[in-house]
Order: C-alpha cells, then structure tokens, then sequence
C-alpha cells in the first residue's frame, strides 16, 4: 500500500520589533534554509515595512513544529497572524528551502492590489478575494524569482 503524504501550508504575517537591515535578514533567511533543509520544509519569506509574510510548506509536523516551536517563540518579531493553514496536493515553492523577497521585488506586483505588507494586517477585514491575492502574489514572485535565479 502507497501512502501519500499531503503537503500541509502555513502562512503567517508578523511585525519586525525593529527595522532589519540586510545582513540581519540574510542571517534569517541563512539559518532558515538549514532549518528547512532539515525538515523538508519549503516556503518564501517576504518583507518590507518591518512587516514579514512567510509560507512555509511540508509535512504537517515540521511545519508546525517549524511555526509554534521556532517562530511563535522568536523575540525578533511580534504580532503574529496565521493567515492561511491546512493541506494542499503540491508545493508551490518546492524549489526553495526558504526564498527571499524584499521591498524592490514586491513593490513590482502590488501596484493594484494592495500598496504594503502592512495592508495584511488588517487580514480580517479583506474581502475573500484579497485573500487569495495574498498566496497568489506569493507565487507569483516565487515563479519569477525561479525564472531569474
């Protein structure tokens, strides 16, 4: 008997407890390539306007473990919001232990849905579709970040 293993997501947005520079954010991004290698966890980490927006994906228990274990207890950031968890069938970034994108490469697909990552705060208040611009923003900088990589 084959069993699948069904790819489990997390995506979260937090606040920085203070502007990050770019060393302390390829330090991050760094340490949670390694951690993500281990676990077999891919995702993408975006930031700008000290706001982080990350998805993670993988096998269920490292993803959680990866959030409530890792994330939940870093003194870097604050306010953390689950914006989306559950299965999927495939990994939308299975090239990437952990991908970066900053403001220069955000800015280029937000233009005409929402103008920061400081918008998701307000996660609740989003219309559904807005919600889905979210992980599809995500994907599509993932895609073309793999096209220039």
């Amino acid at each position: 008997m084959i069993i699948l293993c069904m790819i489990y997501q997390i995506a979260y947005t937090s606040l920085s407890n203070s502007p990050l520079d770019e060393t302390t954010l390829s330090d991050i991004l760094e340490v949670s390539q390694r951690n993500n290698d281990r676990d077999v966890i891919t995702g993408i980490l975006l930031y700008n306007d000290q706001t982080f927006f990350q998805v993670l994906e993988g096998k269920q228990s490292a993803v959680e473990d990866c959030y409530y274990k890792r994330i939940e207890n870093d003194s870097r950031h604050s306010c953390l919001s689950l914006i989306w968890y559950g299965p999927t069938k495939i990994r939308a970034f299975s090239d990437w232990a952990m991908e970066y994108a900053g403001p220069r490469e955000i800015g280029r697909y937000t233009k005409d849905t929402f103008t920061s990552l400081n918008d998701l705060n307000s996660y609740e208040a989003m219309p559904a579709s807005t919600k889905e611009i979210v992980l599809i923003l995500a994907q599509i900088m993932f895609s073309d970040l793999k096209i220039r990589g």
